[in-house]
């Protein structure tokens, strides 16, 4: 009970400030404290230290209150994972998770830094030549400069262009590419040699240019009029008087 009450008044004393008196006071208690000290004698072991005989005995009493401990509260350590093991698995868990930020950043940067490549869209451009679809050639390859010009008309000038020059030379079945100009970074020159059907070939010139990110081309040069390339116009077919009045005679009606 005294220990208690000193406890509560060190931890009174230690909430508070002291007084400039206070501290005169502790000052002088502090001496009268050494003085008691100095009259009281010291034990023998105090002064000494304890004998061998003594130390055994001591030692012996303490691991006796040990393994009482410890058979009263035993150490759990079924449930204590193996410490090298989880030192293993966090190194490993960090590792991969510095992979995956590392990587994850490279490719934000990459992704970024990407431009694109007037080549691959004048590819995919040729491609869909290929395949006859001119609406999605018109809607996503030309530039809006040019779209707006075939758009001016009422019917879909580009579409009938494209299946005129079909009809007349033969369907665009390859493309190569033959040399390129221009910075390749706002503005390219793309020159191929088109073949259409088994033999017609001739060389075209396609100018894409860069708006607001993406490739369009803004020059078809001769990829629907294969007559500008210098090819010869092809040769007219109109309907015979003869074949006229043929299907007209009486013996065609009998």
């Amino acid at each position: 009970m005294r220990d208690r009450a000193r406890l509560r008044a060190l931890a009174g004393a230690k909430s508070r400030r002291a007084t400039p008196k206070e501290l005169r006071d502790a000052a002088k208690r502090v001496k009268e404290i050494e003085g008691e000290l100095l009259q009281i004698d010291l034990q023998p072991e105090t002064k000494w230290g304890e004998s061998r005989l003594q130390r055994y005995h001591r030692v012996l009493r303490l691991r006796s209150m040990r393994q009482h401990f410890e058979a009263v509260r035993p150490l759990d350590t079924s449930d204590q994972p193996n410490g090298a093991l989880l030192a293993l698995a966090m190194t490993v868990m960090t590792v991969l998770l510095c992979a995956f930020c590392a990587g994850s950043a490279f490719v934000g940067i990459q992704f970024l830094h990407q431009k694109p490549d007037p080549i691959a869209a004048a590819a995919a451009f040729w491609d869909n030549m290929e395949n006859q679809a001119y609406a999605e050639v018109e809607a996503s390859y030309l530039s809006p400069t040019l779209r707006v010009q075939f758009e001016n008309n009422e019917t879909n000038l580009f579409e009938s262009e494209a299946k005129q020059a079909d009809a007349n030379y033969g369907q665009i079945t390859n493309y190569q590419l033959l040399s390129q100009a221009g910075d390749l970074t706002q503005n390219a020159q793309l020159t191929y040699l088109i073949t259409r059907g088994t033999h017609t070939t001739y060389k075209t010139t396609l100018l894409l240019v860069l708006h607001a990110g993406a490739w369009g081309i803004d020059d078809l040069g001769a990829a629907i009029n294969p007559q500008a390339a210098g090819l010869p116009p092809p040769p007219s077919i109109t309907p015979t008087a003869t074949s006229f009045n043929d299907a007209r005679s009486p013996a065609f009606a009998a």
